[in-house]
């Protein structure tokens, strides 16, 4: 019996802590690691245990163990029922503690699937409930833990800002509590992980460090070890040293492999991408985001099953007590609601997919005329008619230049062969560096460029790698894999943010759709 107490323990501790004075008395890094190897075992303990449980509060615990159990692996449908059936056995008892567990329990599961209202609620309760327990330090720890549960909904948002904000305040109620060690070292990570993507890298790593610290008290492959090794590996990556980012991604992947936690692999595998990315490596970049893909659909899939039950069962009560509950008629109501937009979006969408299949179709048909018009330009140079006077671009206004026409062919070639080269690829290309490229000066350049482009040396740069980046999108396959950072840095763009704008003023599509309606056009 003392075992599957330990065992209840440990494996509720990632989210609400029992009486914290009594984990810690029985708290064993070798049971720790039991629980975390046998988990068909433990599931059947728990199932075992609710069966010759006699009193309400055994029978939640039993029930909670497997709620625990079920929700690393995502069983998302399995976890949240065994925690309602908790639920409606502790609503007819005075346990406050094991209530605020259990809501506290079910806010963290719904944010899982993105059912925001419903978590919203249980955290509301967890609150509520918490605050009226008695004994401050069991008070202080679940309070503690809700405000973690708060800062994970933040990042869930991308507002690192009040993630931190929510640590921190845990951390006021952390110092009147005897919380246990996975708690502490979470929170460390977490501080870790939110600092990260505020750019405080030296931060993030002194956090980081902290929790590698704490987390000696636990077992090597323990998820948390792997989701600290893992952010590690991300802040080395961002200092371009690939053979640290390797050591600790190396860790964080054994740890991976050997976990339920599918949360877990979705991280490792996102670094991994980034790491191989970083080295170049696309045979190994290409299997790792095949297997992040299968896993992230996994977890998907296992979302939606939990969406689609949900309704289902809901739709199932509204048609039985229909005529006696006026709550479920608006739930029938909302429902058709939800669908009626539902199919509205969908109508809409498939005029924007057809609009966009068309603007595909004439971007295709337009790069082609463009480059056979390119071509005879080319041919043809010493033949083009080109007016002996233009508007400089970089003059005053009105201003005109007298540009010699050989002086307006020598330019006009230098293009031309500046666009064979692909020299338009180098990030750091510049108009002084064009210019001198073209044996001329800047002023020359522009009003050639302005009157025999039309358009300007920055348009005409990022045309030039738009259209490049399509014809490697177009003809060579193995550019559709790539991320949209690796396209970005292959057409010479400083960021991805920027490549993605400029794809989309130039071709009104994104890359990412625009990638998808060649795949499909080459399945076809």
């Amino acid at each position: 019996m003392r075992f599957l107490i330990v065992l209840l323990s440990l494996l509720f501790c990632k989210f609400y802590s029992q009486d914290i004075t009594a984990y810690n008395a029985i708290y064993n890094k070798t049971f720790l690691e039991t629980a975390q190897k046998d988990y068909f075992k433990a599931l059947q303990i728990a199932d075992s245990l609710y069966t010759i449980s006699q009193t309400p509060v055994l029978q939640v615990k039993s029930l909670m163990l497997s709620a625990t159990l079920y929700g690393q692996s995502a069983e998302f449908e399995k976890s949240i029922d065994y925690a309602l059936r908790s639920e409606k056995i502790i609503e007819d008892t005075d346990n406050i503690i094991w209530k605020a567990k259990i809501y506290g329990f079910l806010a963290t599961h719904y944010r899982y699937v993105r059912l925001w209202d419903q978590s919203k609620k249980y955290y509301e309760l967890g609150i509520s409930t918490a605050q009226t327990i008695p004994k401050p330090e069991i008070s202080n720890s679940i309070m503690a833990m809700m405000m973690q549960e708060s800062a994970y909904y933040w990042i869930e948002q991308q507002n690192y800002h009040k993630s931190l904000a929510a640590i921190k305040k845990g951390q006021s109620y952390d110092k009147e509590s005897n919380l246990n060690p996975v708690f502490l070292t979470q929170n460390e990570q977490l501080l870790g992980y939110n600092y990260y993507h505020l750019n405080r890298f030296e931060k993030s790593f002194d956090h980081y460090q902290k929790a590698l610290d704490l987390s000696k008290e636990l077992p090597q492959d323990f998820f948390l070890v792997g989701l600290i090794h893992n952010g590690f590996a991300l802040l080395y990556l961002q200092k371009s040293n690939l053979k640290k980012a390797k050591e600790h991604l190396d860790i964080a992947q054994k740890i991976s492999d050997g976990s339920k936690y599918l949360s877990l692999k979705n991280e490792v595998y996102e670094i991994s991408e980034k790491y191989y990315a970083a080295t170049k490596n696309l045979e190994d970049y290409v299997k790792i985001k095949e297997k992040h893909d299968t896993n992230a659909k996994r977890i998907d899939a296992k979302m939606r099953s939990f969406i689609n039950q949900s309704y289902s069962k809901i739709q199932k009560e509204n048609t039985i007590v229909k005529k006696q509950d006026n709550d479920k008629r608006i739930i029938i109501f909302l429902a058709g609601l939800l669908i009626a937009i539902c199919i509205l979006a969908f109508i809409r969408y498939r005029k924007k997919n057809k609009k966009n299949i068309e603007n595909f179709r004439q971007i295709l048909n337009e790069l082609d005329k463009k480059h056979k018009t390119l071509l005879y330009e080319i041919s043809t140079t010493e033949n083009l008619a080109i007016p002996d006077t233009v508007t400089s671009s970089t003059g005053n206004a009105g201003e005109t230049l007298i540009v010699s026409e050989v002086i307006k062919k020598n330019i006009l070639a230098k293009l031309n062969e500046f666009e064979r080269s692909q020299a338009f690829t180098r990030n750091n290309i510049s108009l002084s560096y064009l210019a001198t490229f073209c044996e001329t000066n800047t002023k020359y350049l522009s009003a050639v460029i302005n009157s025999t482009k039309n358009k300007d040396y920055n348009n005409y740069i990022n045309d030039l790698r738009i259209d490049f980046i399509v014809e490697k999108l177009r003809h060579n396959p193995k550019y559709r894999k790539y991320k949209i950072a690796t396209l970005a840095e292959e057409a010479g763009f400083s960021s991805h943010n920027k490549f993605s704008m400029i794809f989309k003023k130039v071709t009104t599509l994104s890359p990412s759709v625009f990638i998808k309606y060649l795949e499909e056009e080459a399945a076809m």
